[in-house]
């Protein structure tokens, strides 16, 4: 045991000590366009020219890998002869290269590499050979939304969101779309790979208000120029679990029942996961008893089925009861009797109507019998008259005529 104790320290010690050239940097960024972007970006040297290291004035260049001689920023260099505006923002005395560009536009994709020297020297300068591959997008990538599952009602909820912040001076601010009741928090954080984030978080009690709820994260990033923004947004529905609860009870035909009659009852409710079981009770002698199981209840109606019903929804949560259901009974009797009194009516109103049509007829026959004897009257007169009109002066010139043949 002690002898591979002492071979494991022993190249634990020599490791340490024998410090190579070496950069690490995320593997690779995406960079929005119109933004700024960070560079998170570390680096060690050999051992031997940490002396010289500490006593110059280091300056870094990135440049494409791919292309010789292209390089695109020196830390040494004022911004009018950058090829891309920007700063290491890190100590390099420190060791520390992290860089952030003003912004990096369409054309830039491509895979870069650091450089480090001291000014002054020839002698501590090195390109380092790992690589940082940025890929250039127009649109933000939608922020991260954290799974959700299943949440019990009256359970804490805990929503996490969270958006890249490539650009560390202007990180994106996120919002939801809910905000009733409920905290959000937010932050700025760093990952494991030295990239920004900002995350937010938001909580509530989960209700059944929440169940079946569209829950919105945007994140809104501020470009460079112009102040302009662009924003992207990631969304989930939340799933509430619930005992039964507004348990509402029917009947049809509503009102109260004649017997004989056929009568359904129905309940339904509000319940995630969905009622399980269904009962139907009686109250009888006060006392809530099992009539039948299931969602509707058909009874062909009794004098033994008046009373007072309720209906029990249960799922894996829990159960609950409705309020109690009349269900009155129409006597037979009093409706064979009103049939009775309102077909009696009916036909003594048949009767006075036809009398009053009998009354009116012979009314009118004995008017127009009075009507067709004086009109008879009235007839005779004028012929008699038209007669004794027309014969007359005849008559009296036949008179005159036998007159003078007679003398």
């Amino acid at each position: 045991m002690g002898l591979w104790l002492n071979a494991f320290t022993t190249l634990f010690l020599k490791g340490a000590l024998c410090q190579q050239w070496s950069l690490w940097t995320p593997p690779r960024i995406v960079a929005i366009e119109g933004c700024c972007l960070l560079i998170p970006c570390r680096f060690e040297i050999p051992a031997e020219y940490e002396a010289q290291f500490e006593n110059c004035e280091p300056t870094g260049t990135w440049k494409i890998n791919t292309v010789p001689g292209s390089n695109i920023f020196n830390s040494f260099l004022t911004g009018a002869q950058k090829n891309i505006k920007g700063k290491i923002v890190g100590d390099l005395l420190k060791k520390n290269c992290t860089t952030t560009f003003d912004s990096l536009n369409a054309g830039r994709d491509d895979t870069y590499s650091f450089r480090l020297e001291c000014a002054g020297t020839n002698i501590l300068k090195y390109n380092f050979l790992e690589t940082v591959q940025i890929i250039h997008t127009d649109t933000p990538p939608k922020p991260q939304l954290t799974p959700m599952g299943d949440f019990m009602e009256g359970e804490e909820v805990r929503l996490r969101c969270s958006a890249p912040a490539p650009c560390r001076t202007m990180p994106p601010s996120l919002t939801w779309n809910y905000g009733h009741g409920v905290g959000v928090e937010s932050q700025l954080q760093e990952g494991e790979d030295g990239l920004k984030m900002v995350t937010s978080i938001l909580t509530f009690t989960a209700s059944p208000r929440h169940h079946r709820m569209r829950v919105t994260c945007s994140a809104r990033y501020t470009m460079q120029p112009g102040g302009a923004s662009k924003m992207a947004q990631s969304n989930q529905t939340i799933n509430v679990l619930y005992a039964p609860r507004n348990i509402v009870t029917s009947a049809t035909p509503p009102g109260p029942a004649f017997e004989g009659e056929s009568k359904t009852l129905t309940c339904s409710s509000d319940a995630n996961p969905p009622v399980e079981n269904y009962s139907w009770y009686k109250n009888i002698g006060g006392q809530p008893t099992w009539k039948a199981n299931g969602q509707i209840l058909v009874l062909q109606v009794s004098k033994a089925d008046s009373g007072l019903y309720l209906c029990e929804a249960q799922n894996q949560l829990g159960s609950q009861r409705s309020k109690v259901m009349p269900l009155e009974l129409e006597s037979g009797l009093c409706l064979t009797t009103d049939l009775y009194i309102i077909s009696g009516v009916l036909l003594l109103l048949g009767l006075l109507n036809l009398t009053a049509n009998m009354y009116t007829f012979k009314s009118l026959s004995r008017r127009v019998n009075q009507m067709k004897l004086l009109l008879s009257k009235k007839q005779d007169n004028t012929y008699q008259s038209l007669r004794m009109t027309s014969i007359s002066p005849e008559y009296d010139q036949l008179q005159v005529m036998i007159k003078k043949n007679m003398k």
